[in-house]
């Protein structure tokens, strides 16, 4: 792990300091009161992390693989349990479609609502993850030592889908008629 010291604060002049903020979905440097620089509370800014001279906010990916395609696993495993509420919306989605296989065009038509929603959702979550996850792990980890951790996810999230996908298949081609 790379050497995470930031720079003291000095009593004459206040160091710069870094925040997520909830509004804008990313990392901004902090004004004097700790509010945004786009004129958003400091309420919604959280997290304070202080930069050095030249050092810019920390700058995230607008979305994560890992958290779209393996949302059950990616979400507890940083914190971030609504990606718990995936699987069940998953299995939901999946009794749609088997539903919409056996009836009519009213039947396709709400499957093909609930897929896109279903889409929506997740694109929703991994759109957020990372600036979430990251100000949880901001104390602790660099931007770059997080951005190389999700890297890592992403790699093993795409094999890891596929094999979920496959075996969701498999068992609705087999076990159920």
């Amino acid at each position: 792990m790379a050497d995470t010291a930031q720079p003291l604060e000095s009593p004459t002049q206040p160091a710069r300091t870094a925040g997520y903020c909830a509004v804008c979905d990313r990392f901004v440097v902090r004004g004097l009161d700790g509010s945004c620089p786009e004129g958003h509370p400091a309420e919604t800014v959280s997290g304070r992390r202080i930069l050095g001279p030249d050092e810019a906010a920390p700058v995230l990916p607008r979305f994560n693989l890992a958290a779209f395609l393996i949302p059950p696993i990616w979400g507890p495993a940083h914190g971030q349990w609504v990606g718990a509420i995936f699987l069940p919306v998953w299995l939901f989605t999946d009794s749609i479609i088997a539903t919409a296989g056996r009836g009519g065009v009213a039947t396709g038509v709400t499957a093909t609502l609930v897929v896109v929603l279903t889409l929506a959702f997740g694109a929703f979550f991994a759109k957020r993850a990372n600036g979430l996850a990251y100000r949880r792990v901001m104390h602790r980890m660099t931007a770059e030592e997080y951005l190389a951790a999700q890297r890592r996810w992403a790699i093993a999230a795409v094999p890891l889908a596929a094999v979920l996908l496959g075996w969701a298949l498999w068992f609705r081609l087999v076990f159920t008629r």
